[in-house]
């Protein structure tokens, strides 16, 4: 299995959404999302699509090499704010109209309710993890902890926090292994949705 990690050509992106799909399927969020299997199946790449263009244009995508069986979408330090400006330009806002109304209010409502907890744990510059998923075929053979590491040696060389979250139960000893520490545990009132928040320090700040 080649464990290189490149970065997403804009051409991929179709590619890269349904990767990020069928990564998602049974994820917590994206099941309260699209409640309904085939709705998820078959609107899940155009939610993917269009946070992989605001990737593109504001933070940094990679991708496995040879088959594209992963992707990560990372946010630079200092720029990690999703504004509604870059929310317009980067085409979030048209993701009502793309998938329907009514799964985008339960997804921003979820986002919404997690995002000052976001700004009060990380004031200082730090590295997101926006998404990262591996198409189940790939997954078990280490492609997870690639795509990660360019950001975290990145991270390392320069002493800069990362951060992430997740509602994915699966996924909290993944993180562990990697460095991350849990911030917080948060149950989402409204989707019952129970949410991890993580903070990766670098050695020099542990």
């Amino acid at each position: 299995m080649d464990h290189s990690i490149q970065l997403l050509h804009p051409l991929e992106i179709d590619k890269a959404s349904i990767t990020l799909s069928n990564a998602f399927l049974n994820d917590p969020l994206q099941r309260y999302t699209f409640p309904d299997e085939q709705e998820r199946k078959e609107k899940s790449p155009l939610h993917f699509k269009s946070i992989l263009q605001f990737g593109l244009q504001f933070g940094a995508v990679y991708r496995t090499a040879g088959e594209l069986g992963g992707v990560a979408v990372w946010l630079k330090p200092g720029e990690t704010e999703v504004t509604a400006e870059k929310a317009e330009a980067g085409g979030l806002t048209r993701l009502p109209e793309l998938v329907g109304e009514e799964p985008m209010s339960r997804f921003f409502a979820a986002l919404d309710y997690i995002e000052p907890y976001h700004k009060l744990d990380m004031p200082e510059p730090h590295w997101y993890i926006m998404v990262i998923g591996v198409d189940p075929a790939f997954q078990g053979k280490g492609l997870g902890r690639a795509l990660l590491q360019p950001i975290l040696d990145k991270a390392d060389v320069t002493n800069t926090p990362c951060y992430l979250e997740t509602a994915q139960p699966a996924n909290v000893s993944f993180y562990n292994k990697l460095g991350f520490r849990i911030v917080r545990e948060l149950i989402d009132p409204v989707s019952g949705l129970t949410i991890w928040t993580f903070r990766r320090n670098t050695l020099t700040q542990a």
